[in-house]
């Protein structure tokens, strides 16, 4: 079940963005603010627009309200779970290359050049003097730290699925600011793993346990540095006067604020206590619009919030369950109730972006209950009663829950939705039947994210051999049309299966795939 929705963020700020670029933004992907609906901040006039051709102006305290949070908050330059996590790590920490407007990985980062000198062997050549937050400059050595921290199994680092094909052993410093690696095997998507925002270099003997507590807890090379962090309240960064980027930062300090309630943000953002709100909620967004200093920013992503079924447990299990559910959404409804039409109808495939993307060339799955409830009748589950779990991390998880309990009654399933305030506790993914969210990736790197079994966040534990060898296909082949071929395979066991006897399990997502849900990348200057 998919809806494709656009991201909605405020913005505050006196005559137009004139109080500094309030954030400098990429228009296309999703990192920082990627997977929330719209930001919002004070603007110039009218609720529609600001002027955004005002020179930027040095100084000032930016206080912006993100979605979620909880005692369990970190910052770490390499890993992320919670939209706090992501946001605190954007403002410190930077990889070895970046992501243009069109999603396509560029020398933007602290490399100067990555090159494949052969389908098997990178090079990796740093920029000069790029110093830390501690005056350390970055080195090699800090490359090979960050990578080899990255793959260790024991950390669970968001980015280790990306580096299948990268061995520690496989890298060599050939001097101060050049690495070869190696690999085990050739993989095409090298690049655009450097690109991701959570893959971050950090300095050499850098272990934040908690993920922190040593003298390199937060040291990266963004533009501002950590000055207080309190888990599930807030963060204060400063700037980082030995910046890189020639300018930047502009603001003094930003602080980070932690919103659980979707109401109290907005609220606070209506009342001058912050500056910018994060994930706006769509039935908020007349409100905001009323108010003539605030300007609602809105834009495409491949951001998606996925409805996931664990495989392994019961009832998903039995793929006829699987498919009846994704038989009972109402997808158009979904898009209408909870993003307030801010969206359009996907087709339960991720990353629209992909130059791969096949999701258009399946038929488009529609409602039918009738379906639905004779699959259901089949798997002896036609009476069936279930606990759905969500939590207000991303605008329209809550009301995407809802609308989903409200269509499943229709095929005489009980669906409860609880709402839980430590989603992303100890529990977390351990969750027979949740919501969650994710931001816009690559299919590749969404697939070595979430959809393996060595992935960090394998919300519906799949695993299957078919998928998981077609993957490893696809990562050694250099030529594109062979390689989408192959992509297109894998969107079929993923999430267009005919066959649902248990020849061929169907993945036990739906995906609420939005294309439009805030920024590539979102850093404060």
């Amino acid at each position: 079940m998919t809806e494709e929705r656009d991201r909605r963020n405020v913005e505050r700020g006196e005559g137009g963005l004139t109080r500094a670029e309030l954030l400098k933004r990429a228009a296309v992907g999703g990192a920082m603010l990627s997977s929330g609906p719209l930001l919002a901040a004070c603007g110039g006039k009218g609720g529609g627009g600001a002027s955004t051709s005002a020179t930027p102006k040095k100084g000032g305290v930016f206080r912006i309200g993100i979605p979620g949070g909880s005692a369990k908050d970190f910052i770490d330059g390499e890993h992320i779970v919670a939209k706090t996590d992501i946001a605190r790590l954007v403002a410190g920490f930077e990889s070895l290359s970046r992501f243009d407007e069109s999603y396509k990985p560029v020398m933007d980062g602290l490399a100067e050049e990555i090159t494949a000198d052969k389908a098997d062997q990178w090079t990796i050549r740093l920029r000069d003097g790029i110093e830390f937050h501690n005056g350390k400059t970055v080195t090699a050595d800090d490359v090979i730290y960050s990578l080899t921290r990255t793959l260790n199994p024991k950390l669970g680092l968001f980015g280790r699925g990306s580096f299948g094909a990268l061995d520690p052993k496989g890298m060599k410093k050939l001097d101060n600011r050049t690495v070869r690696l190696n690999l085990t095997r050739p993989d095409v998507t090298l690049l655009d793993a450097f690109s991701q925002y959570y893959q971050g270099v950090v300095p050499e003997g850098y272990s934040p346990d908690g993920l922190g507590k040593g003298p390199l807890r937060y040291i990266g090379t963004g533009a501002f540095k950590v000055k207080s962090f309190t888990p599930g309240q807030q963060s204060v960064h400063v700037r980082n006067e030995n910046y890189w980027r020639t300018g930047q930062p502009h603001f003094d300090e930003v602080h980070i604020i932690d919103f659980p309630d979707d109401t109290a943000r907005v609220n606070a953002l209506l009342g001058g206590q912050i500056d910018a709100a994060v994930d706006v909620p769509s039935g908020s967004v007349p409100l905001v619009k009323g108010r003539s200093n605030l300007v609602i920013y809105e834009s495409q992503t491949g951001a998606w919030d996925p409805i996931s079924m664990a495989v392994d447990q019961a009832p998903f299990t039995d793929p006829r369950v699987r498919q009846a559910f994704r038989l009972i959404v109402d997808r158009n409804q979904m898009v209408a109730q909870a993003l307030a039409g801010h969206g359009r109808i996907a087709n339960d495939i991720y990353s629209p972006f992909d130059l791969c993307y096949a999701g258009d060339e399946f038929p488009q799955r529609e409602q039918d209950i009738e379906h639905a409830k004779s699959l259901l009748k089949a798997a002896g589950q036609d009476s069936m009663s279930i606990e759905l779990l969500t939590t207000p991390a991303d605008g329209g998880m809550v009301e995407g829950a809802q609308v989903f309990a409200q269509n499943a009654k229709a095929a005489g399933v009980n669906v409860k939705v609880r709402n839980l305030s430590d989603f992303y506790g100890d529990q977390y993914l351990k969750y027979t039947f949740s919501v969650d969210y994710w931001g816009t990736r690559n299919y590749l790197a969404q697939v070595a994210a979430g959809s393996l079994p060595t992935s960090a966040f394998n919300e519906s534990h799949w695993n299957d051999p078919q998928f998981n060898q077609l993957n490893s296909q696809a990562l050694g082949t250099v030529d594109q049309n062979q390689r989408c071929q192959i992509i297109k395979e894998m969107h079929l066991v993923d999430g267009h299966s005919s066959k649902l006897a248990g020849l061929k399990a169907d993945r036990g997502t739906l995906n609420l795939n939005k294309y439009g849900n805030g920024y590539r990348t979102i850093y404060f200057v």
